[in-house]
């Protein structure tokens, strides 16, 4: 019991979830296109990095696409049908606020966080968690996050793909699998379906 409550608390996003739980959340997210002139390695995929203008990170994205490591966790992400984040400044310059609305275990969790961002690093604590993320390269209006955590004895870690509308480029699929692959994470990623319905933004509601 105690392990499907920690397969439970981590299923949902980050941040980031965003810079993830999510997971997570946030954040590592990236927003530069990788070059098409060659083929990238290993080494050019999984380098951290922050975008040389930190505001391309904020606003709101949806879940596309992740995975989990160890077993456990990458189940886990089956129960998520539909997740966005939204990521904003605060009055200090070195911390985000992250807000998240995941569909989940068949119902809507939504909450926030603030992130805290030393170098290439970001860190949070959610659901009993301390979260550490990375920002890695990806496709433009995409924000693609790396986030190990600790939940006592308890420890795992997921990549997770974000953009802008929900939808990515086939051929953008193709580099996420391969990041997946330099990153030893399991190949049999975890999409979101296009059909569930995103969770309700309690703040765009009384606007």
């Amino acid at each position: 019991m105690l392990q499907l409550k920690q397969d439970r608390l981590q299923c949902c996003c980050l941040l980031l979830c965003p810079i993830m739980d999510l997971c997570g959340v946030v954040f590592l997210l990236a927003l530069t296109s990788l070059s098409a002139a060659a083929a990238p390695d290993c080494k050019d995929l999984i380098q951290p990095f922050m975008p040389e203008d930190p505001k391309q990170v904020f606003g709101k994205w949806v879940y596309v696409m992740g995975a989990g490591d160890p077993k456990p966790y990458h189940k886990a992400l089956e129960s998520l049908k539909s997740s966005w984040i939204e990521l904003s400044p605060t009055s200090q310059s070195q911390v985000l606020n992250l807000r998240w609305g995941d569909h989940c275990f068949d119902r809507c969790i939504s909450g926030e966080v603030n992130a805290t961002i030393s170098g290439l690093a970001t860190t949070f604590r959610k659901n009993l968690s301390d979260h550490k993320g990375h920002i890695l390269q990806t496709c433009s209006d995409c924000l693609l996050w790396t986030d190990t955590f600790r939940n006592g004895d308890a420890t795992g870690r997921y990549i997770l793909q974000f953009t802008r509308t929900g939808k990515i480029d086939p051929k953008e699929v193709e580099i996420f699998k391969k990041q997946v692959g330099c990153l030893n994470f399991p190949e049999n990623f975890h999409s979101f379906d296009g059909k569930t319905e995103l969770c309700p933004d309690a703040n765009e509601s009384t606007e």
